[in-house]
């Protein structure tokens, strides 16, 4: 762990696949005191698949493969494993089906929950990351990613080990949202619930 305090986080990769990405966020994952465990079974993907009916991104399966069996209170913490991933349809969010339309909420696959216990889904067809929130009553897009979703996550830890302090939150704000933008991202909604 660093003695030392950043101005701005450290970030060991940008993109999942890109070179030596495994290698610097295992190092990086070890120096923050969480074990790396690989998932064993590649086959596992496909009856996943199967049973979500949906194709999952190559850069989460890249993820997984490599980071899956992770279990951690500071890292991921509310990342579900992927034999847990669930179409929001067939969620136990009582508030999901109470709010929005069947259809629509076929449309997404849950693979981790806010800080509030609110799902956080993929969009089967986009694959972005959107939270669906019971208070208040929306569904945004929070990501464009899974990619950004971890480095948001990466940020995060180093921040819960006093690691890297922004001169304010407006400056933690735009500096994630400079890092992690995107096209229709609800940016004050993803810093307010996640």
């Amino acid at each position: 762990m660093s003695e030392k305090i950043n101005r701005e986080p450290i970030l060991p990769i940008r993109h999942i696949g890109e070179d030596n990405w495994i290698e610097n966020l295992s190092s990086f994952l070890e120096d923050h005191d969480v074990e790396v465990i690989s998932l064993e079974d590649e086959n596992f993907f496909q009856k996943v698949e199967r049973y979500l009916d949906w194709i999952i991104p190559a850069q989460t399966k890249d993820y997984f493969l490599n980071f899956g069996g992770i279990e951690s209170s500071d890292f991921m913490y509310n990342l579900k494993k992927i034999d847990e991933w669930e179409v929001l349809t067939n969620s136990i969010w009582e508030f999901v089906s109470l709010n929005f339309q069947r259809e629509e909420t076929y449309e997404y696959i849950v693979f981790s929950e806010s800080p509030s216990g609110d799902p956080i889904c993929f969009k089967r067809d986009t694959r972005e990351v959107y939270l669906f929130s019971h208070d208040p009553i929306k569904k945004a897009k929070v990501y464009k990613d899974f990619n950004d979703y971890l480095l948001n996550e990466i940020i995060d830890i180093q921040k819960l080990y006093v690691e890297v302090a922004f001169d304010s939150s407006e400056g933690e704000i735009e500096y994630k949202a400079n890092l992690l933008d995107g096209e229709g991202i609800d940016f004050d909604f993803r810093y307010l619930k996640l």
